[in-house]
């Protein structure tokens, strides 16, 4: 998905979480581009979910939207050519406030990008652990993870019954 034509509203977004969510420890490890990564993930699951895409600018409490019924929080990756070896990690020490963890990856050069799949939080605690990280983190390798046409059939069938 193309996110060209947003790039400054997200970089823009970007920078607005830096400045309202900050912490030393986040930025550190992560550097600054992770919140322009976790934006167009956001915007990039709004887009295919046909939500609108407006971000919020603050910390979200756990998740970053709600669709059909579900609290949604994305979590975006670095896209390239072998991202179906990656995986969906949870870290051991922050507890699920989702329904829902739904996984993008974005090509920042290129500015696009794609949604991966999703799992439950029941899902995700019942995937194996790996201890082997520097932070020992539930992990759901990429090609297990459910196909987005899932939570989009999953809304139709909710508005189809109202």
């Amino acid at each position: 998905m193309d996110l060209s034509g947003s790039w400054n509203y997200i970089e823009k977004m970007a920078r607005s979480r830096l400045a309202n969510n900050k912490t030393e420890r986040h930025v550190s490890e992560y550097g600054e581009g992770i919140e322009v990564m976790g934006v167009a993930g956001e915007i990039l699951a709004r887009r295919c979910l046909g939500l609108n895409e407006t971000v919020h600018k603050h910390f979200d409490g756990g998740y970053d939207f709600t669709f059909a019924g579900k609290k949604i929080d994305v979590k975006a990756t670095h896209l390239t050519p072998r991202v179906s070896c990656r995986f969906l990690q949870w870290p051991l020490r922050k507890r699920i406030k989702a329904d829902v963890i739904l996984m993008t990856a974005v090509d920042m050069v290129m500015k696009q990008g794609i949604v991966l799949g999703w799992v439950t939080e029941a899902e995700m605690m019942r995937s194996p652990i790996n201890r082997s990280r520097a932070e020992p983190c539930h992990e759901v390798p990429v090609p297990d993870l459910h196909p987005v046409y899932e939570l989009i059939a999953l809304h139709l069938q909710l508005r189809t019954r109202l």
